[in-house]
Order: structure tokens, then sequence, then C-alpha cells
């Protein structure tokens, strides 16, 4: 959306428009006072009349993160308005960004670099810069490199179709502007390199790009999608900024040498001397992510303001608060670096990576600025005013509309509940226009409604020059009309999926995989075997005792990835034993189990009468409105599926998963309001006493306009207390109660019970899961789940379990901030002040019990008036539950806990998690346990240590660095998510069947799963059996039929071709293939084609009934799955005399086919197949018995 119709009207007004203009005027400072509401749209108009680019500077972050989406409201999306975040990087310690903060850092200065004409080349748009004061004194890399100047050529990093390239001085020019060779691009800041293709995927852009070389020609370029690797559109040109902001190959190595000589080591010992000069040593060649920002004054030395030419403009907003903050930040770094080097960790004269205050102010003076100020005294904000306030009484609105009409007063509100405002006004009979952008200005009298969210109204008295003009502008939005705003996130990038399920694609060597028919192995890589007319590739699978299986490519349709819990490796199976026969037999019988009792329950569901609910009322409607959160898509639509459910006469039995903080609770709140409305009471169960006393918190408080009594029973209250809550609960006094298991006695009877939820039902006992079972025959039940579950698993169960999942993160949450480091006590300490230093909480997981007191008190010493408490597992249950609910209400700073975060709390109020050992912990537990942080609107840390000095395992730096990336694209993302759902299938399932899971893997499980649901459907004649998937028959003829490695040179995605082209069962699907293969290898050579046309004959085989075709010595036989019968005279004349049809197989003999072997099978497979359809055809028209 755009409000460009709102910033029309205000440049009318000429005060305003001198406001703005006044800077131009000199070129030098000047001073506006604006109201702090109305600042956003202040810049957005004065960008509009800007002829070059703006940098605004607040004096913190999230000053600056809250103006920068109000402008994008203003503006739109799509106007080239960049927020240059803080790195947030502490100076003089070895962390590393993550990369989301820094590929938006890249963006913002390559686009100010841009602006200010150092490229050659002006942007059609001028950027509008937002940073805080912390972000604006960083040292950076000079911007006419930014602007994708390579400093060795002098020539721009920009080409062209038809440009000549020399590739290898292409790739060393891309590795020295900090792109990563990668086999696959998926993220930002990677490239590689495939024969003639290069794909590439630059800073700041939406999308990778993918260039084809004819010789040394560019050929081609085109945008392509990083999920599935396919071409999207072609594209003019590949520009690239550099992909990271310390390049220490293209420093001024002079500046560099000259710092590093000056650098004094006298009070530092031998082992902080020779740490630093390796690091020095591998600056240039292989420098590691952490150190890079270490020496970041050491290797930049250009600042932002050097970005602002002669036609750009510097905006302070509020420039008091800025330079104070500036001058704290100063004060802090400079106590850092005393204790360094007091403590010998730091050489004297080491190169500060920002520059002072009264530097930037120097470089300030003579530019153009803009000071921006609050008002003061007789300094006040003359042209905005503020508008009337409602506080949700929208008739005193209707009142005051009509008013503004009256006087020719255009009317805007930007709300988030445009319909419901719409109908009260149309109520009230005021006409209103709903648009989703208002891009000319409103006439006068008009009332538009628009969609968004903005923190602040305002009004402005228009000198009406010409009739037919408004006389005052009323920009109204959430915070008048009802007195909350749901704060919006703007997210520039599209939210990728984790792709297809987990493939052999993630498979390396020393994975484990299973085969359906030999069982679980380990992948040990893949080789040849055949002379060069019948080469194929194979896979080699070690099983136990030493023995190995070579498993032809055309075969991967029966080899999936082994995906099971990640801290238990699989036992290897033993071939040539029953062994692998019994496992599969064992899990298909308890699959068989597990969904005759689900079915059963849904059976007697289908036939029990329960309570049907009326539709949402009015007060469920002021509820739902009063939610502070933008729902996500998939709570949205859960919101619904629960509705419906609870609409129909069918006792409801819901699933809802979805991580910690994704809205489960809210959509359990409306289900139990709906029930209210009608009259019926909630019930709602809670594993521990800490959730039940959170559930209540946030039912009491939402529930709290409307006449709803919410109670809790747990031990928490008194005996007497809870007497009263059971008594309420029979006569029908209390509405909801919330409660643990005490919930479940005896003596708790309801009066009317509509409406049963439980959350986290894996973690009640087997006698309280028995009660549930009856409860779903009777009330409407909806069970939340805090782990996701796996797709496939979804599917399996959709016949017999109503699910909603819920996969994508509340808008308002920013992303964690996340830092991986070696052990350093300065860090610890900084991060816990500044966490203290807003009020928040911090979560110290040290995972060992024996030492975690020892820790505690370090901590202490650390930081002596934080407040500390210790929870662990190994605590009694209740001393636990008292620890959590101290610490829950704030009753101290930091918690020093094992992994027991994990589970559900919501905690909002803890924003820094500082992790121990790090490199210990799984991908999985790493990402679950970032999760437990960053649940309410303020930017939350994670601290991922490393022990200090000593190397760790390769696999754990791998680990940290796919958080560190946090790419939701990437293999480890999948992985990790991988070990989560495994968790999730399990906890819905239950533990007996996660030990079957265990034993095959999920995929397998999910196919026996499959298999079991649908004979039971098809023995009960229920719809939804699918039909069965036939085997794929096995193909054995003498092509040279692989994908050679200087075709496909990266493994894992050799085998994703492969196996999906083994698992072909339409051979439509090959021409778009061998498309897509052309698209991201260049042509498809003969031994490619050899394999498509293998494929497609499986596929055609297939559908004719073919079990397999494979060549003797004198003729190829194709054997059938089903005799031919009475129907071979038939068939013998359709096919014709180079066949030989038999009763359960065809022959071909060699000596009539010659070289045309392969044409002449093909045609007789279709033929064969023309011959089954004109039976089938004949069949349908024969007259009825």
């Amino acid at each position: 959306m755009t409000l460009n119709g709102v910033l029309e009207l205000l440049d009318r007004h000429p005060e305003h428009r001198g406001n703005v203009d006044s800077w131009g005027e000199g070129r030098g400072e000047s001073g506006v006072t604006i109201r702090q509401g109305a600042r956003a749209a202040f810049l957005a108009s004065l960008w509009r009349r800007q002829q070059g680019p703006i940098l605004v500077v607040t004096p913190r972050p999230d000053d600056a993160r809250r103006l920068h989406d109000q402008l994008l409201t203003y503006l739109g999306e799509d106007q080239p308005v960049h927020l240059l975040p803080e790195p947030e990087v502490l100076p003089f310690e070895r962390l590393a960004v993550d990369a989301n903060t820094g590929n938006q850092r890249l963006s913002a200065l390559a686009a100010l670099a841009a602006g200010g004409r150092f490229g050659y080349m002006e942007p059609d748009v001028q950027p509008l810069v937002v940073c805080s004061v912390g972000s604006a004194l960083i040292y950076t890399l000079p911007p006419e490199l930014m602007a994708g100047v390579f400093p060795a050529t002098g020539e721009l990093s920009l080409w062209r179709k038809g440009d000549r390239v020399r590739i290898n001085t292409l790739l060393a020019q891309w590795l020295d502007l900090g792109y990563r060779n990668e086999p696959v691009v998926e993220a930002p800041g990677s490239f590689s390199h495939r024969g003639g293709i290069l794909d590439i995927y630059p800073t700041g852009s939406d999308w990778p790009l993918r260039i084809e070389l004819w010789d040394d020609e560019i050929d081609t370029i085109r945008y392509f999608d990083p999920v599935s690797q396919r071409s999207i559109r072609p594209a003019d040109e590949v520009r690239l900024a550099p992909a990271r902001e310390q390049l220490p190959g293209l420093a001024n190595q002079e500046t560099v040498a000259a710092q590093t000589e000056a650098m004094d080591y006298s009070k530092c010992n031998d082992e902080v001397r020779d740490r630093m000069a390796e690091e020095l040593s591998l600056l240039s060649s292989s420098p590691n992510p952490e150190t890079l920002s270490f020496y970041n004054g050491l290797i930049n030395q250009a600042h932002l303001l050097g970005y602002i030419g002669a036609n750009g403009l510097v905006v302070l907003e509020r420039s008091g608060q800025v330079e104070a903050e500036a001058l704290e930040l100063e004060e802090r770094f400079q106590r850092m670096r005393e204790a360094r080097e007091e403590r010998g960790e730091l050489p004297g004269n080491f190169p500060s990576p920002h520059m002072g205050w009264v530097e930037f102010s120097n470089r300030l003076s003579g530019m153009p600025q803009m000071q921006l100020q609050t008002w003061v005294g007789d300094d006040e904000d003359k042209i905005f005013l503020p508008s009337n306030q409602y506080y949700g009484k929208l008739e005193q609105l209707a009142v005051d509309i009509r008013s503004h009409q009256a006087s020719n007063h255009a009317v805007v509100a930007v709300t988030q509940h445009q319909r419901r405002v719409a109908e009260i006004l149309e109520e009230e009979g005021i006409g209103v226009t709903q648009t989703d952008t208002l891009e000319s200005a409103p006439s006068p009298g008009q009332v538009c409604l628009l969609p968004g969210s903005l923190r602040d109204g305002w009004t402005v008295e228009l000198p009406n020059r010409e009739t037919g003009e408004a006389n005052a502008l009323v920009l109204l939005t959430d915070s008048e009309l009802f007195g909350t705003v749901k704060e919006q996130r703007y997210h520039r990038h599209r939210r990728a999926e984790h792709g297809p399920e987990v493939v052999l694609a993630d498979l390396v060597p020393g994975a484990h995989v299973v085969h359906i028919d030999h069982g679980v192995a380990r992948f040990a890589g893949t080789t040849h075997i055949g002379d060069d007319d019948d080469e194929k590739e194979y896979l080699i699978l070690e099983y136990a005792e030493n023995d190995k299986l070579y498993v032809p490519t055309d075969h991967l349709d029966r080899v999936s990835a082994y995906v099971g819990a990640q801290d238990q490796p699989p036992s290897l199976t033993r071939l040539s034993t029953a062994e692998w026969a019994r496992v599969k037999q064992r899990v298909k019988g308890a699959t068989r189990e597990m969904a005759q009792e689900l079915l059963r329950i849904n059976a007697a569901r289908a036939l029990a009468e329960g309570h049907e609910h009326s539709g949402d009322t009015v007060w469920q409607q002021e509820l739902e409105d009063s939610f502070p959160f933008v729902e996500t898509p998939d709570q949205a639509k859960a919101i619904v599926d629960v509705k419906v459910d609870m609409e129909t006469l069918r006792p409801m039995d819901r699933l809802i998963c979805g991580d910690v903080g994704y809205g489960k609770t809210e959509i359990a709140l409306r289900a139990a309001f709906k029930s209210v409305n009608d009259g019926m009471q909630v019930g709602i169960l809670v594993p521990t006493t800490v959730l039940a006393q959170q559930h209540y918190a946030t039912f009491s408080e939402r529930l709290s306009p409307f006449p709803v009594r919410v109670e809790v029973l747990s031990r928490f209250r008194t005996h007497k207390e809870q007497q009263e809550v059971v008594e309420g609960l029979k006569d029908g006094s209390v509405d909801i109660v919330i409660g643990t298991h005490r919930l479940l006695q005896k003596d708790v009877q309801f009066k009317n019970l509509g409406l049963a939820v439980v959350d986290e039902e894996q973690r009640f006992g087997v006698s309280h899961k028995e009660r549930f079972k009856q409860l779903r025959q009777q009330v409407d039940v909806l069970t939340l789940s805090a782990t996701p579950i796996p797709r496939t698993l979804n599917m399996a169960l959709a016949g017999i379990r109503d699910l909603s999942t819920m996969d994508s993160a509340p808008e308002a949450r920013l992303p964690v901030k996340t830092f991986v480091s070696e052990y350093s006590e300065d860090v610890i300490k900084e991060a816990i002040l500044r966490e203290m230093e807003r009020g928040g909480q911090v979560f110290y997981l040290h995972n060992r019990v024996r030492t975690i007191h020892q820790a505690a008190a370090e901590l202490i010493k650390m930081v002596p008036h934080a407040r500390v408490m210790v929870g662990h597992g190994q605590m009694a249950e209740s001393e636990l539950e008292e620890v959590m609910e101290d610490f829950a209400n704030g009753d101290a700073d930091v918690l020093v806990c094992t992994t027991i975060i994990e589970s559900g709390l919501d905690m909002p109020n803890v924003n820094t998690l500082i992790v121990e050992r790090a490199d210990r912990f799984g991908l999985a537990q790493l990402y679950q346990l970032r999760g437990r942080v960053g649940r309410s609107e303020h930017r939350a840390y994670a601290y991922l240590m490393a022990p200090r000095g000593r190397r760790i395992t390769e696999a754990a730096q791998h680990r940290l660095q796919a958080i560190l990336e946090a790419s939701e694209l990437g293999a480890g993302f999948r992985i990790a998510m991988r070990d989560l759902e495994i968790r999730g299938a399990g906890n819905i399932l239950g533990a007996s069947q996660s030990g079957h899971i265990q034993d095959v893997g999920l995929d397998l499980y999910t196919q026996l799963l499959n298999e079991a649901v649908r004979e039971l459907q098809e023995e009960t004649g229920e719809s939804g059996a699918g039909e069965p998937l036939a085997e794929l028959p096995r193909i054995d003829l003498p092509l040279n039929a692989r994908i050679p490695e200087d075709y496909v040179d990266h493994l894992p995605t050799r085998l994703a071709v492969y196996q999906r082209l083994a698992k072909l069962s339409d051979s439509d699907d090959i021409p778009e293939i061998r498309e897509e293969l052309r698209d991201r290898f260049g042509p498809v050579p003969e031994e490619v084609e050899n394999l498509l046309t293998l494929a497609e004959l499986r596929a055609l085989a297939a559908n004719v009934g073919v079990e397999s075709v494979v060549q003797g010595s004198d003729a190829i036989v194709l054997s059938l799955r089903v005799p031919v019968g009475g129907a071979r005279v038939p068939l013998q004349r359709a096919l014709g005399p180079s066949v030989q049809v038999g009763n359960t197989q065809m022959q071909m003999p060699l000596r009539r086919l010659g070289d045309e072997w392969l044409s002449r099978l093909t045609r007789v497979l279709e033929r064969f197949l023309a011959f089954q359809e004109n039976l089938k055809a004949l069949a349908a028209s024969a007259p009825a018995d």
C-alpha cells in the first residue's frame, strides 16, 4: 500500500512545503520541529521532493526500525527505503553476526553508494536510508567499492548479455568481493560454477541469477528460484555489490601494514601475540567470520558520511538524543578497551571498529543537513495537530466525521480493522471508500479506509486555494480509533519453503539410508560399474558385519534417507537374514493397530451428538479485534477450521501443531470464548502449574472487558480456593477453568462442559489419556502441541485425524540476532548488562547439573548486582516449578539452567540466551533453544559459546555456521526441521510408535502407515482410499545411461536427479525434467539422454502392467504382471510379427530388431497401451446383463 494521496495533500500546505524545501536553500544546516507521530509523514514528503539520497540518523536501533516500517506504509514496499541495522557486535570481540543483518546492511550501503553517484550510474529513484547513530559510526567499505567499482580494474562489477569474460578472472573477482563458492546457490552471497553455467546470488537481490556462456561470451542471463533451482524470467544484467562488509584482500595494504606495525604488545602474553600473528597472516587468504568483525577498524577506513555526495542530505532525528546516545556508546566501548588492554588480551593502539562522536560531528559540519526536533517551549509543531482519541467509541467517530464532512475535510483512516470500521460507519449512514492504496489526494468530505499499521495519526489544516480542494486532512490510525496498534513488519524477501521433503539430496557419505528390501545401511559413496557402452553409477551401501550392497541408480526408488532422532544412530541390518522382514512386519502391525484405534474413535465421534455452536457474535468479533498482533495465514486458517468443527453437531477433535509463540493459545482463547458465548463451560488442561498460571494471566487479561469468570485450579491455590472453584464448576458460575491434572480428579464436575482444551497431551500419563479418549466422544476437544510434525505424516494422518499445522512465525517477531563466539566473560557480562538495562531477563544454558551451581557463582562474580536463579531437570518437580514460576514473575534477572527451557514455556520478557559449549548441541536443539527468546516485539539475542582456544570438531563448526546463517533455504535448516519433526511425530503418535520410527526411519514408517490406513478404509468401504502405488518395472538394457560427473559434479544433487527419475511414473514429465537439466547444467549429454529414455520406458511399461524389461542373449523379454489369457491372439495381431506373445511374457528377438531396437521397443509398448485402452472402451460400451 501507499499513502501518496495523503502526501500530495500535505504538499499543498505552504508552511510544510517551506520546511521541506528550506534545507535546499543554503545547502547547509536547517532545523525543523515536527510532532513525534508525524515524523514519518514529514520525511516521506521530504523524500518525494528531494533530488538526492537521504540518510536519517536516529538515537537507538528500535527508533530506526520503527521509523523505517512507518515510511514503508507511507511510500510503499517497492520503494528504495532501507534500514541500515547495527551489527550489534561488541567491539574488540571475536563475534560473527548473523547473515540476515549483514545482507540488510550491504543492501542499504549499496543503495546509498549508487545514489551518491559513486558508480558512474545514477539510480532512477534515490534511496532513503534510516539508521541508528551506533550504526552510523561504524567504519565500512569505500562507497566506490559498494557501488560496484572493482579497485584493481576501476571497472564496474557489471555483466550484460554479449560481454566476453575470462572465467578464472571472473571467479577470482567474485571471491575477492566476498562471495562463497557453494555446490548449490541457495542464499545471498554465494555462487557456483558448472561447466558453462554460473549461478550467483547478489547482495540485495530478491532472486539469484544464472549466467549461461557460449564459449567465453555471455549468451543468456536469467533469474532463478533458489528452492526449485529453475529459471523464472530473463534478466538484463548482473550487477554485484560486495557480499561482506570486511574485504581484507581489497583493503589498502599500506594502511593495514602501518596500523599493524603501530600495535603495542608490551602487556600481551605469548598466546595472545601468537594468535593475533596467525589471524593477521590468514586475514587476506582465509579469514574466519568471527575475526573479520574484530579487525573491522584495521580493514575498513571509510565511513557512512562519505556516501552522502553533494546531492544528498543527512537528517538527525532528535539531534540532542543522537549525540547523548553516541557519547554513551563511546564511553562503554572505551571501558571495554581499557579492561581488555589491562588484562593483556588486546594490544595498545588497536584500531577501533567505529569513529568517535567528535570526528563524526566534524565530518557532518558543512554537509547538507537537517535537524528534526520534538517541540520544545514556544517552538512547537504548528502544522501537524493531534487527531481526536476514540478508544473504541466509534459512534463518537461517526459524529466527528459528519462534522468533518460539513467542513470539507478529507478523512483517511489506516486500520487493521477496516471491515469492522466500515460496517459501523455505513450503519451510521456515512459512505466510505475502502481501498488498498491511496495514489491520489482524497476529495473534500471523502472518507477513505486503508488496511495497514501506523503508530499515530495527525490533523493538518489546509489553506483552501481552489474550490474543490479539502480544507483539512484528518489522518486516523488504530491508536486513535482503539487505543492500540498491531505492529506490522515488512518482509522484503519471500519466505522460502523448505523445498521438498528431505531427499537423497541431503545425503553425504557416512549418512544412514533405508533400502525398502534390505534394511538400514550406511551410505559409503558411489562407484561406476560396466564397460563404456553399458556403464552405470551405483550406490555403495554398507550393512552390519561389513557386508556391502551395490544399488544401481535406477533402483533409487527403493532407497530413502534414514530420518530418525539424531541422538540415537540406528543399528545396521544384517544382509541375507530374515531380520529386516521381521522388523517391517512388526512395524506394519503396529501402524495398523494405531490406525484402527484412530478410525474407531473417529467412527464413534461420527455417531455421537455433541453441542452445535452458533455463529460468531459481536462480542466474539470485539475479542478478536483486540488481539494485538496480525494473525499469520496459518493461524487464520486454524481459527476457521476450529470454528467450522464447533459449529457442527459432531464433537470436535482437532490437533493444532505449531512452535511455541506461534499463536496456539490465541486459537484456544477464541474457541473458549465462542463456547462460553453459547452458554457452555470450558476446561483447559495443561501439564504444569507454571503453564496454568501463564494461561490464566493471558485469559484473564484478554477476557476482562467481558462478563466471563475465569479460574485456575492448581496446587498454588489454597484448599479453600480450590473448593470454591469446584463448586463454581458444579453450579455453572465458573465459565472457564484452567488447571493441571487436578482437573481430572473425581470431585471436579462440570454443569455444562462444551469444550476441553488439552495443551501438550504427550506430557500427561496413561490414565489421563484414557480420560481424554472418553471426553473426545462427548464434547469438543482441542489439542495443542508445540512440536512441528513432518508434512508426510500430516498427509498420512489426514483421513483419520483432524490436524491444523502452523509453520509461519508471527509478523511482529523480529529474527533473533545470533552470535557465535568463543567463551568470553566480557561478552557474557555485556550481554547480561544490556538485557538488564532494558528490563529484560536472560537464560544462561549450562547443560551439566554437576557444575551448574559453580557456573551460577561465576556469573554472580561477573555481574554482582544481577539476581541469579538455578533450575535443572534433576530437581524435585515442585521445586523446579517454583523456580520457573518465580523467574516468570521477574524475581530474578538470570536463570542458569539445563535444556529444560526447551519445553513450551512462554516468557516474553526473556530476550537473551547464552549457550555454553554450543558445539555440543545438535542443530535441531540449537534451533529450538533459540526459539525460546524473541517472543515479544523486542530484539532478542542468542550467544553461542564455543570453548576458548580449543579446536572444535568440524561437524560442530558446520552446525554453528548453519545456525548463524539462519538460512531457511539450506540443507542445515531442513536437517534441523527433520530432527524436530521426528520429536513431533513421536509426541503425536506416542512413545511406542517413536520406537518403530527409530527402527525403520520416518519415510518407510509413513509409507507403512499410509498402506495400513488405505487397507482399513478399503475393508470398511470408506472413500478416500487412494490407489496403491504399483512398484515400477525393472529395466535392464545395454545403454550407457548415467549422469557424468563433469555434468553434475555435486554428488547430493546428482543423487537427487537419479532418485527423481527412478520414481517417475508419468512419461509426460520427461520433457520438463529435460528442460530443467538443460536450464541448471547446460546442454544434455548423450548418457543423460539415455537415462531419460530409460525413465520414459519404465513409466510406459508400468502403465501397461509390465513387471520387467530385460535383454537376454538373443531377445528382449517383457515379463507381465497379469497373464494375457484369452486376449493372446488379438494382442499378437495388434503388436505385429516382431513380437512373440506368450501367456506371461513377450519376447522381441534381437535378430529382427537391428540397431533400431530402442525405438521399436517403445512402439511395442505404445501399441500395447492402445490395445488395453480399446479393450476397456469395448467393455464400457457392452450392454449390461
